[in-house]
């Protein structure tokens, strides 16, 4: 989420600049080359740490709410949910790294993982303090929390913006194609029909196929009421359940993936990519890195035991 830059004392930015300095010399420099492209969003992005950041944040604008007679940030609201920026970790597809029983159990779906409690605010007042709360929450983490967080993502948006152009460029879709090519006949292979004639995706197979369903009760629908705070109750683990058809071309798919090594060029192509992506924020990276490791050292010792 991100914020606004708050005014802070001239004094306050200026021995915010120091400590900074000193942790970008304290800080150990990493070669953005030799950084594996699984853990990117760790190594570059300092996922955990911002994760980290932000939940101390919360517990903070929770504690604070609770203060002011709203408790349900506090009682319900402040779990912590999957790393940002996951999707910067490069991965073969999903379909191509199952096996075939694995295929036939989720067809081309996931489980969904628990969802927390959520609090949504239809109160004007619980919106004016949630504002208060959750900057004096910021203010605590140090006067560079907000530029920190919001250097951050976008950062972020721009090697996501620039990787995704990338990808979409003549040269790197000739790639792409090159690599769908024998994938796409493996499956026709095995006897199944293109319904789009020509079509170069694999999604392409699956027109008209009956896709599966995620058991279980989903998230309630909220109420809306003007003037309450409604919680929303957590949602366990729904587990996805494929149909006969839906399996049979997701084995099929995994299958000729295997056959072909389609995740692996996959995989090596969009690593080649964030690497020369990541390459040309260098400079960036190195400033940000390590102002990220001194904001998380703070809320760290916020957090307590």
């Amino acid at each position: 989420m991100r914020e606004r830059r708050t005014r802070t004392a001239l004094g306050a930015l200026a021995a915010a600049a120091v400590l900074s300095a000193c942790a970008a010399e304290a800080f150990e420099a990493t070669d953005l080359a030799a950084v594996p492209t699984d853990k990117v969003a760790d190594e570059i992005f300092r996922a955990g740490d911002i994760d980290l950041i932000e939940h101390v944040r919360n517990r903070l604008t929770g504690d604070c709410m609770d203060r002011q007679g709203y408790p349900q940030l506090k009682r319900t609201g402040l779990s912590r949910q999957s790393r940002p920026f996951a999707d910067m970790d490069v991965r073969p597809p999903l379909f191509a790294t199952r096996t075939d029983e694995q295929a036939k159990l989720l067809g081309f779906g996931e489980h969904r993982r628990p969802e927390a409690a959520s609090v949504l605010s239809y109160d004007r007042g619980f919106d004016k303090q949630f504002e208060r709360c959750r900057h004096a929450a910021g203010r605590r983490l140090g006067p560079e929390f907000s530029e920190i967080q919001n250097q951050s993502y976008r950062l972020y948006n721009d090697v996501a913006d620039e990787r995704d152009a990338l990808l979409k460029s003549p040269a790197e879709a000739a790639v792409t194609a090159a690599a769908l090519r024998p994938l796409l006949a493996c499956v026709e292979a095995g006897g199944f029909r293109r319904h789009i004639p020509g079509a170069r995706t694999l999604d392409s197979f699956g027109i008209g196929v009956p896709t599966g369903r995620h058991e279980g009760t989903g998230p309630a629908e909220p109420k809306r009421v003007p003037g309450t705070v409604e919680v929303l109750p957590a949602v366990p683990e729904r587990r996805y359940v494929p149909t006969a058809e839906e399996s049979r071309l997701a084995v099929a798919s995994a299958r000729c993936a295997r056959q072909t090594g389609f995740g692996e060029k996959t995989a090596a192509q969009r690593a080649r990519v964030i690497r020369k992506v990541v390459a040309a924020h260098e400079s960036e990276i190195a400033r940000l890195r390590p102002r990220v490791a001194e904001l998380a050292n703070s809320a760290t010792k916020l957090a307590g035991p």
